[in-house]
């Protein structure tokens, strides 16, 4: 009888630490949905917090504003932070069109931008849209911060830290994609970097003034137009989990490629490319 006893106590311990491992392991887990975009140079990822407030990153062009609206109304119509990497049309076009709807309430917007007349030399052909976003942001008086640095957000249990800021310095080929914003997301026991677009001369002065922060779970590669950015840099990072806007059109094969050859070179356990659809993944 004694001996039946304790057979049932250690029974009864192992399905306790298994359930308790099962749900420890999902609570340190970050969630994270790659949605779908069709643009160039493109990305839109969606995050929840243990509360279920909403992070989103960029968001696609304007092409994408009805489909992402309705996935937040879906999510409760809040979003508590909205991070744009670059100011690219194909970044902020859709925050631009869900602006002027009026349907979603957005808490916070961060961005990092040089002064406009840096946009009107080195990005003319982009000036025009640039500056009506500016100007759209500032007519409708919405939260924004101009981020620096190294600054640091906590959003319930997601600690994000803005790891790249604009580089005016970098004025040559690609200038546009040096100004990309990289964002590292923790919560004490997972890691995710966004590398927004950003080209090769910012990613490798974001790899040196970095190297205490840069080694993360997930990552999501960079996508502007062409993998610029070294593999040595993602190597540094040890990313078990690899994320790859890819949009569906006549590059998509070409970035798969690189994206699958990258998960060989990092010996990745998860790859993922937005053209293969939604989906919502836990790092864990």
């Amino acid at each position: 009888m004694k001996r039946n006893i304790q057979i049932a106590f250690l029974i009864l311990v192992t399905i306790a630490c298994i359930v308790l491992g099962i749900y420890t392991r999902n609570q340190s887990a970050i969630l994270v949905t790659q949605i779908v975009t069709n643009s160039e140079e493109t990305l839109s990822y969606l995050l929840e917090t243990k509360e279920k407030n909403v992070i989103m990153i960029d968001g696609g062009s304007y092409e994408e504003s009805e489909h992402l609206e309705q996935i937040l109304m879906e999510k409760g119509g809040i979003v508590e932070g909205w991070f744009i990497t670059t100011l690219h049309l194909q970044n902020f076009g859709a925050l631009e069109k869900i602006i002027q709807n009026g349907k979603i309430e957005i808490q916070n917007i961060y961005l990092t931008s040089n002064p406009k007349e840096w946009y009107e030399t080195h990005e003319p052909e982009r000036y025009a849209q640039i500056n009506e976003f500016l100007n759209l942001l500032s007519e409708k008086s919405l939260p924004i911060t101009q981020v620096p640095n190294r600054h640091e957000i906590l959003v319930d249990n997601l600690y994000i830290t803005v790891l790249n800021i604009v580089n005016p310095e970098l004025t040559g080929n690609y200038a546009g994609f040096n100004q990309s914003m990289v964002i590292k997301i923790n919560n004490t026991y997972k890691s995710m970097i966004f590398m927004g677009n950003i080209a090769d001369e910012a990613a490798e002065k974001f790899k040196d003034n970095n190297l205490d922060e840069i080694d993360c779970d997930a990552v999501q590669i960079s996508n502007n137009g062409a993998q610029f950015v070294p593999d040595e840099i993602y190597q540094k990072m040890t990313p078990k989990y690899l994320f790859m806007p890819v949009p569906k059109n006549s590059n998509q094969e070409k970035a798969e490629k690189y994206l699958q050859n990258l998960g060989k070179t990092l010996n990745a356990e998860e790859i993922y490319a937005s053209n293969r659809g939604y989906i919502t993944v836990k790092i864990k």
